[in-house]
């Protein structure tokens, strides 16, 4: 069945990998989830596996191709693919392998049902989805929640400072991943980094901590030195504005009394994005 939906460009032997997964879209607040994949396919230079044909799972005047052309000649076509990476882990026993894509547009069961199949085929030990959600924090902290299905990860977050969720309301695809790894008793956890309301685009923070959080589980080394840089240059823009905006300053402060308890979350600060003081600094 599988070969009806998903190419495959290699057949490693791979051992008792470790599944990480990471998708764009409404579960990808502060980018945390792709940045933190991407990051690791990159630095591990890890090598194409799969890809899942996205003609069923995209509507694509929502999700569009994306194109470029030089000259007026087509140069690249890419679709919105979920897509598979390997690499060989020998520092530690478990293998990685990554995906990472846009979360689908629609026929949610039917892609699961074929992720599982998947792991199914590749002998995965583990899988790992990562998430991102908007909550009432500061840029300043590195906040990750979790869930899991295997008793042990409960002590290992609390080692970690690593919060258990409880949330109910709307939720995507992540959770008909849950649904199945808890029907089929397959191990799982899910990462979910918080990022502040104000910010918008790459929190970098949570994806450096969300980063060496995975090479700590899963027995391998990662370099995170470029996303170190970024948050220093992000974090040395943000207190140039903090410094001269007494609206933002407010901000701040009103969610620093919600973190203390000292006021409600109902009677937070309204939402304010840092962009819109970047585009006032650059004017």
């Amino acid at each position: 069945m599988n070969e009806d939906f998903v190419s495959f460009y290699q057949m490693p032997q791979l051992r008792s990998p470790i599944l990480i997964v990471g998708f764009g879209g409404w579960s990808n607040a502060g980018n945390t989830a792709l940045k933190s994949v991407e990051h690791i396919i990159r630095k591990k230079r890890a090598t194409l596996l799969a890809d899942i044909d996205p003609d069923i799972f995209f509507q694509f005047t929502q999700n569009r191709p994306l194109i470029a052309i030089r000259e007026g000649r087509l140069r690249d076509f890419q679709l919105r693919k979920t897509t598979f990476y390997f690499w060989p882990n020998k520092e530690g026993t478990n293998d990685l392998i990554l995906a990472k894509g846009q979360e689908p547009d629609e026929r949610w069961p039917t892609f699961v049902r074929i992720l599982f199949e998947l792991c199914e085929q590749w002998n995965v030990s583990h899988m790992v989805s990562l998430g991102g959600m908007y909550d009432d924090v500061l840029h300043t902290e590195s906040m990750i929640s979790g869930v899991y299905n295997v008793e042990k990860w409960r002590d290992i977050f609390a080692k970690n400072d690593i919060g258990l969720i409880d949330y109910e309301g709307p939720s995507g695809i992540h959770s008909l991943i849950m649904q199945k790894a808890e029907k089929d008793n397959f191990p799982f956890i899910g990462l979910w980094g918080h990022s502040p309301l104000y910010l918008r685009g790459t929190n970098f923070r949570v994806a450096i901590r969300m980063v060496n959080l995975l090479a700590s589980f899963f027995e391998f080394s990662i370099d995170t030195m470029e996303l170190e840089s970024a948050l220093g240059q992000f974090e040395h823009q943000i207190e140039e504005i903090l410094e001269s905006n007494a609206e933002l300053q407010e901000h701040v402060s009103r969610i620093k009394k919600i973190r203390s308890g000292e006021l409600r979350k109902k009677d937070g600060p309204k939402v304010v994005h840092i962009e819109d003081f970047f585009r006032h600094k650059d004017s």
